[in-house]
This record gives structure tokens, C-alpha cells and sequence, in this order.
């Protein structure tokens, strides 16, 4: 801070109590009360936007490799490796994921 700054500063908060209660609580100690945070949702079973796209990026960085891999079997064999690869990883990314929401759910008793 600059000394023009900080003089600035010092006249305007000149006639301020430093002491003074925070003028945004209120004088009612009820109401300061910090207030309960809402419940944390969890995403649901089927995974959300994130999850979904996270799944098909992979699925498609695992389809190309499938497929450059199939290659040299051919045209369209190397097609379906590829399809067939990036399916399998979205259905084991969604297993996965719903099976770590089912392990969740169980809690041991405290």
C-alpha cells in the first residue's frame, strides 16, 4: 500500500470505532446463529454430466487405439474392434460406477 493510499485510507475510516460491533450482525444473538448447510446430494446411480463425458472420452481415446491397433486386420474388422472396445468401456466406466454406488449406500454401524 502506498502512502497515498494509506492516507487515504486512515481519513476515511478517521471517524470509525475500531472496536465496534460488525454493522451486517445483528443485535438479535438468534438470528447470528450460523445457519445448517442443506444435505449433500449425492449424484445419482447413472452418473452425471461429468461423469458421462469423462466415460466417453475415454471410450473414444480407447476406440481409436482399439481401431489402430485392428488395423492390420482390415477395414472393417478394425471398425468393430474399435466400437466394440469403446462400448465395452463405457458399460465397464457405468458398472463401475454403479457398483461404487451400491458400496456407498452401506455403511457400517457406528
Amino acid at each position: 500500500m502506498s502512502r497515498a493510499e494509506r492516507r487515504q485510507y486512515e481519513r476515511m475510516s478517521k471517524g470509525q470505532d475500531p472496536y465496534a460491533p460488525n454493522p451486517r450482525q445483528s443485535r438479535d444473538p438468534r438470528r447470528n446463529k450460523p445457519r445448517p448447510k442443506p444435505p449433500a446430494t449425492a449424484a445419482p446411480a447413472t452418473g452425471g454430466r461429468k461423469f458421462w463425458t469423462r466415460s466417453i472420452g475415454a471410450a473414444v481415446v480407447v476406440g481409436v487405439l482399439a481401431f489402430s491397433l485392428g488395423w492390420s486386420q482390415g477395414m472393417p474388422v478394425a471398425a468393430y474392434i474399435g466400437v466394440g472396445a469403446a462400448g465395452a468401456t463405457v458399460l465397464a466406466a457405468a458398472g463401475l460406477r454403479r457398483l461404487l454406488a451400491r458400496v456407498g449406500d452401506r455403511r457400517p454401524p457406528a
